[in-house]
């Protein structure tokens, strides 16, 4: 009769908590993930006019750029902080999956009792204590606890993923910031070799009273300016190098290597269909697995208002004597079984939903800014592939233009055919135009970086074999 009464009374518990739980609201996680609506193809225009692939250095450049990343893989702190995460995430998932074991301790004691006026003990005794615990999972909420931290995991993973990547392109990127720096002290130094020559020309003619002093005047004005322009980009060189220096994680020393060149760049060819940003970006893959686990840790604090079953055993071995501790005869054993259903917790239960439905829903608006970020990085990227390129056409047209005018500006000058302002506005236009050009080389080169981290890259490796460098690789190298 009393066990009859037992198991209604447990049923009525269980009914009670499938009613609780039921009042709480859900989220259509797949609908959520799948918001964005990609298109077929890229949007960026005349993108069909882009051949080749994505090795956006030519393998034939690949040298030590290589090297300066896995130095950077070594060193950077930031990827260090990242790497210990996945390690924090590893170990909690061991601890989570430890609740579903069977625990247990043991403990032993001692004491002694007498009186203060014989000094001496009266009693002694010795005890030993052992216990065993488990929780049955008939609602798998530790189940639904444990895939959870499984997804924290492999978020922590694909985190440690996309900085690897990301650090790859940015340390790729200030080699090419220092290269293109040392490059425009080479066009400055062959500006002032070129103003140099205007000087000797317009000296001679003063010499000579074909000219005013206005001309000398004119003349050392633009020389002086070239050499303080120098000196200023001189200090750009060094601090940029210090940039790369820190990236990598060495004293940023400034020490600039003497040689370099930017690397010619490769087409681009099969870059895929912008769903395969969805899986091919880590960034992403670990907001959805952020998402996921959310999901679970909702279903997690929903089943517990479900009632818990947990098992529980204990022995204990108690005498006078050491040797009565572990005497079987002494050992006394007990096992309980307890169904447990909360039914008033101050409501602490039922918000807690309230508070991983939020978390839920936060994670995915975080996941839909990730993804819309994404597809603007990656379209933006696209579209400046093809703009830069253009611009580098036209560049390489004017620069060739600018040479040919200065040559002949310097030839008419000295034949009085125009006078020194003509002579020097062509001079600027020329320096100008070669500036430009350089500026337009070195950001194609740095937009194909972001461009090849938004695609997604390919693998680590192969990804870091395609920051290639020249002739300066080396110059570089020994100077980290």
């Amino acid at each position: 009769m009393i066990l009859g009464h037992n198991i209604k009374l447990v049923g009525l518990i269980a009914l009670g908590g499938l009613v609780i739980s039921g009042c709480a609201g859900t989220i259509n996680v797949d609908d959520q993930l799948n918001m964005v609506n990609a298109p077929d193809q890229w949007q960026s225009p005349d993108i069909d006019s882009i051949n080749s692939e994505l090795n956006w250095l030519e393998a034939s450049e690949v040298q030590d750029l290589p090297q300066v990343v896995m130095k950077a893989f070594s060193n950077n702190p930031d990827l260090r902080v990242s790497a210990n995460r996945l390690r924090t995430a590893m170990a909690q998932e061991q601890i989570t999956r430890g609740a579903r074991s069977i625990t247990g301790d043991i403990r032993a004691s001692t004491s002694r009792s007498g009186d203060f006026q014989s000094g001496t003990a009266d009693n002694q005794g010795f005890s030993l204590r052992g216990g065993l615990a488990w929780e049955a999972d008939i609602w798998g909420r530790l189940a639904n606890d444990n895939r959870a931290a499984e997804q924290s995991v492999l978020a922590a993973k694909n985190d440690l993923e996309y900085a690897r990547m990301s650090l790859a392109t940015r340390t790729a990127q200030r080699w090419f910031d220092v290269t293109e720096a040392i490059l425009q002290i080479e066009l400055l130094e062959l500006n002032l070799e070129k103003l140099l020559q205007a000087e000797d020309l317009v000296d001679s003619r003063y010499a000579r009273g074909l000219v005013d002093v206005l001309d000398v005047l004119q003349i050392e004005t633009n020389v002086a300016t070239a050499r303080s322009n120098i000196a200023n980009q001189r200090q750009t060189v060094t601090e940029r190098m210090r940039v790369l220096e820190t990236l990598i994680g060495s004293y940023p020393t400034g020490k600039v290597p003497q040689d370099a060149e930017l690397p010619g760049l490769g087409n681009l060819a099969s870059m895929g269909i912008p769903a395969n940003i969805l899986v091919q970006r880590p960034d992403i893959v670990a907001a959805k697995n952020r998402v996921i686990e959310a999901n679970y840790d909702l279903t997690v604090t929903k089943k517990a208002l479900y009632p818990s079953l947990s098992i529980s055993g204990n022995t204990t071995a108690s005498g006078d004597e050491l040797a009565d501790i572990v005497d079987i005869d002494r050992l006394v054993w007990s096992v309980v079984g307890n169904l447990v259903q909360p039914i008033f917790d101050g409501s602490r239960r039922r918000q807690q939903v309230v508070i991983n439905e939020v978390s839920l829903d936060s994670s995915l608006a975080s996941y839909l800014k990730i993804v819309l970020a994404a597809y603007q990085e990656a379209e933006n990227a696209l579209t400046a592939e093809v703009t830069l390129a253009e611009q580098e056409r036209h560049l390489t047209v004017a620069v060739e233009s600018a040479i040919a005018s200065e040559e002949k500006a310097l030839e008419q000058y000295g034949k009085g055919l125009i006078d020194i302002l003509s002579l020097l506005n062509v001079q600027r236009s020329r320096i100008s135009s070669q500036q430009s050009l350089l500026r337009v080389q070195h950001r194609r080169l740095l937009n194909r970086a972001d461009l090849h981290l938004a695609l997604g890259g390919e693998n680590i490796e192969n990804y870091i074999n395609q920051m290639a460098g020249t002739d300066q690789a080396n110059s570089i190298q020994e100077s980290l």
